[in-house]
């Protein structure tokens, strides 16, 4: 006995429901959905398209760069991830439209940055904190706004997490303030909160300390008759280090340890000499 299946069973029913005298009872059965089907993905494809092309038109080249990097970001933890394969090339209209369409990512992201945008621009004051991406080289984690140059750019000084002056990592050394301000575009600052008064007044007397500091191990090398003979070696600014107290970097490059058990030897004299004073 054989069994019949219906393999259009939704078909089949509003085939039933349909008029005897309409027109789509003419149509041929088993073909209607898929038709319909395939319109319907077509239409869709296309709006998709539309929309793509109407968010990146309406989003400014900055925040379209700012949803790139978190997609890139997002991007390294594929399997299949190729960094080259993810380079957008200059912030133009067209390699934007490029980026999202070879990859085929999610109009989701255009989206909620449209949405941010049209928010308008962000409040950044004098004295905001602002969220800052740390890098290799200094533990800087956030900015301060320290002027605000027009309605799209701040200046902005490094500090990290604990709101005091950056260390660059590889040295020790403490940059200054003239060294570390940057201008920020308003878009991408997250800002996080605000400096105090007490904020500021740590930070300078954090720069105050480093630069008596660095001006003792600066004058002590050059007066003394023996190191002044003598290049300073790698490290000898290293903050970590009170080097005036004799607590020498833990690691010393081996071609500049004569050097550093020279520093070493006049330095414990002098502070033989001053406990004696004392």
């Amino acid at each position: 006995m054989s069994v019949t299946i219906d393999c259009y069973p939704n078909e089949t029913k509003s085939f039933d429901a349909l008029p005897q005298d309409s027109p789509l009872q003419h149509l041929d059965y088993g073909g209607m959905l898929t038709m319909i089907s395939n319109h319907v993905q077509q239409e869709r494809a296309q709006n998709r398209i539309e929309r793509r092309e109407f968010l990146i038109k309406k989003i400014n080249n900055v925040n379209l760069d700012v949803t790139i990097n978190k997609i890139k970001e997002e991007a390294k933890c594929l399997k299949s991830y190729v960094p080259k394969q993810w380079n957008k090339g200059s912030q133009t209209k067209k390699n934007f439209k490029n980026f999202f369409e070879s990859h085929d990512i999610p109009l989701q992201y255009l989206e909620d940055m449209y949405d941010i945008q049209s928010k308008g621009l962000p409040v950044v004051k004098k004295n905001s904190l602002i969220k800052i991406r740390g890098n290799y080289y200094t533990d800087a984690k956030y900015g301060v706004v320290v002027e605000v140059i027009d309605k799209n750019t701040v200046k902005y000084l490094h500090v990290n997490k604990d709101l005091l002056p950056t260390t660059a990592k590889w040295s020790g050394y403490m940059q200054r303030k003239q060294i570390c301000q940057n201008t920020m575009n308003v878009w991408k600052c997250e800002v996080v909160g605000e400096v105090s008064a007490a904020d500021w007044l740590a930070y300078n007397r954090a720069i105050r300390k480093f630069n008596q500091d660095m001006r003792c191990r600066e004058e002590f090398w050059e007066n003394h008759p023996v190191l002044n003979t003598l290049n300073k070696p790698h490290g000898f600014y290293n903050r970590y280090f009170d080097i005036m107290n004799g607590k020498l970097p833990t690691r010393i490059l081996h071609q500049q340890k004569p050097t550093w058990d020279i520093f070493k030897g006049c330095i414990d004299e002098k502070l033989r000499l001053e406990r004696e004073n004392q």
